[in-house]
């Protein structure tokens, strides 16, 4: 598989799909290699269905050093129709300002190109 997403607003968002139980939700996260969690917000969690007292509580830091609390839950994540299982955290915190696709679950995926002087991002599966 490759694709490639041409920046929204000036930054590499990528758009994905996430799945549970049947139940497919649209999302345009900034692709962020600074950070090692996909983070997303409590509303998006109640959005797809998910069960917020249900999810896995784990502590996160911001890169400030300021820490933060989320539920974390395993789900079907699609780029375009490339599938995969990935960790998502939720949280319940204006500590983030927008949906987050870190590093976690899923850099191993991917060769990922940022290319900025093009203004798109670039994902590729196998070699």
């Amino acid at each position: 598989m490759r694709c490639k997403f041409p920046y929204f607003e000036d930054r590499p968002h990528v758009p994905v799909k996430i799945e549970y139980r049947g139940r497919v939700v649209r999302f345009l996260p900034l692709l962020d290699s600074g950070a090692d969690f996909s983070v997303f917000h409590k509303a998006d969690a109640l959005r797809i269905g998910l069960n917020w007292s249900k999810g896995e509580k784990i502590d996160l830091e911001n890169a400030d050093g300021t820490s933060f609390k989320a539920r974390q839950f395993n789900l079907n994540l699609y780029f375009e129709n490339y599938k995969l299982k990935a960790r998502i955290c939720f949280v319940d915190s204006k500590k983030v300002s927008m949906p987050l696709l870190g590093r976690r679950d899923i850099f191993k995926h991917f060769k990922i190109t940022i290319n900025e002087d093009g203004r798109y991002v670039e994902l590729q599966t196998g070699s």
